[in-house]
């Protein structure tokens, strides 16, 4: 489902090879279904991965999703890899939608 966002390989094998990976293709039928445009779900689906690689720093799961910890980590982001997924509306309403798929998921 991410290659109806994403061709590049590179960008899908970083998706997928992240702490969010495994969730990353139900999280974009998720939004596609429910009527998210490409533009958006793309950066809905950068933010998941974004947050998935910021926990795993942090030694917590996805199920341990911190909204509070993720805003402040995006206050100060070097991340390579977060292209221009920094501190805006969309990268924490993102991170949200995914905490909340996360849970429908994993079954937390």
């Amino acid at each position: 489902m991410l290659e109806t966002y994403f061709s590049a390989a590179k960008m899908l094998g970083h998706l997928r090879s992240g702490p969010s990976g495994p969730y990353l293709d139900g999280f974009a039928a998720a939004l596609e279904q429910q009527g998210y445009g490409p533009a958006t779900a793309v950066r809905y689906l950068r933010a998941a991965a974004h947050i998935g690689h910021v926990m795993a720093e942090q030694g917590a799961g996805l199920t341990d999703v911190d909204l509070a910890a993720f805003d402040e980590h995006l206050r100060t982001c070097r991340c390579p890899r977060a292209k221009g997924g920094r501190r805006n509306h969309h990268t924490i309403y993102g991170a949200r939608r995914k905490r909340s798929a996360a849970a429908l998921l994993i079954g937390a």
